[in-house]
């Protein structure tokens, strides 16, 4: 496809995603009905149903991700890369992190915003502020943000892997197998690196196939993938078989890609472009308009399916108006915030 098409479509889908994790992010049945408890229909909808649907976000960003550093990679170009993801990932996530530590510090201090941070008289020690800054323990939507960083650097170790056609393949096999034993990682998700690692062989074996016009042909191979993906979870949800819905994720995220038509896509609108800081910032706006409805709503059904289904209009309308004026009267701190995009 051409140039323009594949990111226009790349911005697409991060923007897509971006809606999914706040909608996985708005359920509200435990603010509205808290004596209902997990057997009620509504928070079984608002959990396992609709988070079963939503789960490949997180997926599909990690596998965006590691096609856009490795397409065109090269070991000469491994020093501009990483400087590049310096400003766009480890300078904000660090900059987040303490942003969140600080605010929930001062909250946890402040009598009316004690019930809604959930926190009480955090005490600061250098371990605690370490860990919260490094680890995003009061930031937790970043932590695939963190996986992100760590495959990153591990760049010139996955391309010695990946560059050969060959070696790439057996390195995937390998990777495969070690999930099918169960193998667990210091620090770093497996299906993390199966993800990451099979968009960066595409990006660097396959961009013929990743990049190929749409097609009828490639739109039922996609549908198919989808399906085989949705067969092999259904393992995860009746025996807790995690092979299955780790192939399911990546089944679904490349069968939607072949899906898509390019040509149907529309043009990038401006609010499509700050994924990185709305999603840095919708938890909170999530947080606080469902507990804020709740609050002046109680054991609301309206109210709740309300907030619900239009949380992710209502948090990307008020996060991209902060962007907005953020960008407009102090541009170097937004630009920082948000990775330089």
């Amino acid at each position: 496809m051409p140039e323009a098409k594949f990111h226009q479509k790349i911005a697409w889908f991060n923007f897509i995603c971006c809606l999914m994790v706040i909608w996985t992010h708005s359920g509200n049945a435990d603010l509205f009905f808290p004596e209902l408890g997990q057997d009620a229909p509504w928070w079984h909808f608002q959990y396992p149903v609709m988070q079963e649907i939503l789960r490949v976000d997180i997926p599909c960003f990690i596998m965006l991700s590691a096609y856009l550093f490795y397409r065109n990679f090269t070991m000469k170009r491994l020093g501009e890369k990483l400087n590049k993801r310096l400003h766009s990932l480890l300078v904000p996530y660090l900059l987040w992190n303490t942003i969140y530590y600080v605010a929930y510090v001062a909250a946890s201090r402040i009598p009316g915003l004690q019930t809604i941070a959930n926190r009480t008289d955090l005490v600061i020690t250098p371990s605690g502020a370490w860990q919260a800054i490094t680890k995003y323990t009061f930031n937790p939507v970043f932590w695939f943000m963190y996986q992100i960083i760590l495959l990153v650097l591990l760049a010139p170790v996955l391309y010695l892997f990946l560059k050969n056609i060959w070696t790439g393949a057996a390195f995937l096999l390998v990777l495969f197998v070690a999930l099918f034993k169960g193998v667990a990682l210091p620090e770093l998700n497996l299906d993390a690196l199966i993800y990451y690692s099979f968009a960066a062989y595409a990006a660097l074996h396959g961009r013929k196939w990743a990049e190929a016009v749409w097609s009828w042909k490639r739109a039922a191979l996609g549908v198919c993938l989808l399906a085989v993906g949705i067969v092999l979870s259904r393992s995860y949800y009746t025996h807790y078989f995690v092979p299955g819905i780790v192939l399911y994720q990546l089944l679904a995220v490349i069968g939607i890609w072949m899906m898509v038509n390019e040509r149907w896509l529309g043009e990038v609108r401006p609010f499509m472009t700050c994924t990185f800081f709305i999603y840095a910032t919708h938890f909170v706006v999530v947080r606080f308009l469902n507990k804020a409805a709740a609050l002046l709503f109680p054991g609301s059904q309206l109210v709740s399916m309300f907030m619900y289904v239009c949380m992710p209009l209502l948090a990307v309308t008020l996060c991209y108006q902060a962007a907005r004026v953020l960008r407009r009267y102090r541009p170097d701190i937004w630009k920082t915030l948000n990775g330089g995009r």
